[in-house]
């Protein structure tokens, strides 16, 4: 149970908080009386002990004033009862919509204490959209002066939150009460618009110390936070934007990335080094050719040439070489490139296998629960490997075009030399890819045996 329920002195100053069940006890003995449902008053010069000892610890600290739906104004939002992050049922307030209309949540008024430091605390979900241009602002007017109020934006972290969980973002917002006399007449609002976002009741701060903060894994990726209008928290990948944003996607591009990155730390080849490298060389054995030449026919009346007859058939054979090497590279990428294409329809076939099981009445599927969620994680497994080997071959294939344009204006042994690492890179790779049809075949197997 939480001291929730806000306890003010004869006067209205405020003076502490204490639990429902002591608020019920001291006003069944007269001792105080209900303001609200959220606070008492305490009868004068019958402060209770307990009140008068934290007198001078809260009122110096910080005083928390936490959300509670049947204290805010239902017009144009709504307030529902959701399950919160403790399991139980909790008010929930609704606002907003992904069109441009702004919606405005208004709290009743709360008489606070001048010159005084409060915190408003509150759990939220959503406010922000794919395009960045939403608004999502929490306001604090005094004397419901909403011209000169404090404006504080929620969205794209402005104000970081204390904490994240299960989707949700928990703020403390410090405000303080000016310093006038007799008490401050003070509104909270909440304002909404191009999406939806949602509050939901929080403790102070302190009661979370234990909670592990969980932020969005891939918020890098994403352009908006969660937002629980979404099964998952964000469009589905079948949804408008879930093909770039779902958390299925995402996993998808970053496994992709994963296993690209993986080749090329075992496979590596930079074109630019390459090309750096051939160009020093080129025109280092050029220059050196050339001035050798150049010396050696000068002194016969200028009457030279840069290669003979068998310079030239030298050349023809080297290019020849090349040639074959080349076709040679380019059949392996075909062969692997059928290799994966045979293990996608393999696998396809492998999960319309599974999805035939599992609707065949005279089959329990409670039974072999686990089974069926270790064959779902394979396939998705060998999927997002099958689009990493496409790419790998997609990128080889680059590679092997790189040389090739230069070898038109370059020099042909450095070039074979590139020719023959990279077949290498493309041998090693296809043992890499022979090893899925065995993935793909067992899985299959152990499928059927399901049956």
């Amino acid at each position: 149970m939480t001291k929730n329920i806000i306890v003010t002195d004869a006067n209205g100053d405020i003076i502490g908080t204490t639990f429902p069940k002591r608020a019920k006890g001291l006003i069944k003995s007269g001792r105080a009386s209900f303001v609200d449902e959220g606070t008492i008053r305490m009868s004068a010069g019958k402060a209770p002990p307990e009140h008068k000892s934290i007198i001078s610890e809260e009122t110096q600290s910080m005083i928390y004033i936490t959300f509670k739906g049947d204290e805010w104004i239902r017009r144009n939002t709504d307030i529902s009862f959701m399950t919160g992050l403790d399991g139980s049922l909790s008010e929930t307030l609704m606002l907003g919509s992904w069109n441009s209309g702004e919606t405005v949540a208004i709290s009743r008024p709360y008489m606070l204490t001048p010159n005084t430091s409060y915190s408003y605390v509150f759990w939220l979900n959503g406010g922000e959209n794919e395009s960045a241009n939403e608004v999502c602002n929490f306001k604090i007017a005094f004397f419901n002066d909403w011209e000169n109020c404090n404006v504080y934006r929620l969205n794209r972290g402005y104000i970081k939150p204390l904490l994240h969980q299960k989707g949700w973002e928990l703020y403390e917002i410090p405000f303080t009460t000016p310093n006038i006399e007799g008490d401050v007449s003070v509104t909270f609002s909440f304002t909404a618009a191009k999406a939806p976002m949602a509050v939901m009741p929080a403790r102070e701060p302190a009661a979370y110390s234990d909670m592990k903060d969980e932020p969005d894994e891939f918020a890098a990726y994403r352009p908006q936070r969660h937002n629980i209008v979404f099964q998952d928290g964000w469009p589905s990948i079948t949804q408008y934007g879930g093909d770039k944003y779902s958390t299925e996607a995402i996993r998808k591009k970053v496994a992709k990335e994963s296993v690209k990155e993986g080749f090329r730390k075992e496979f590596p080849f930079n074109v630019e080094e390459f090309n750096e490298k051939f160009n020093k060389e080129f025109n280092e054995k050029f220059n050196k050719e050339f001035n050798e030449k150049f010396n050696k026919k000068f002194n016969k009346n200028f009457h030279f040439s840069f290669s003979s007859d068998g310079d030239n058939d030298d050349e023809d054979e080297l290019a020849e070489e090349l040639e074959e090497l080349q076709d040679e590279i380019s059949d392996m990428l075909d062969d692997i490139e059928g290799m994966v294409d045979d293990a996608a329809d393999d696998l396809e076939a492998a999960r319309d296998d599974l999805e035939d099981i599992k609707s065949d009445e005279d089959f329990d599927a409670s039974g072999f629960q686990a089974e069926i969620d270790t064959f779902a994680n394979e396939l998705k497994a060998i999927d997002t490997d099958i689009d990493g080997y496409t790419e790998a071959i997609d990128d080889f294939r680059k590679d092997l075009k790189a040389l090739d344009e230069q070898m038109v204006n370059g020099q042909p042994k450095t070039v074979r030399e590139a020719l023959n690492e990279l077949h290498s890179k493309v041998s090693s790779f296809s043992d890499t890819v022979s090893t899925l049809e065995d993935r793909v075949s067992d899985l299959a197997g152990d499928i059927s045996d399901l049956n």
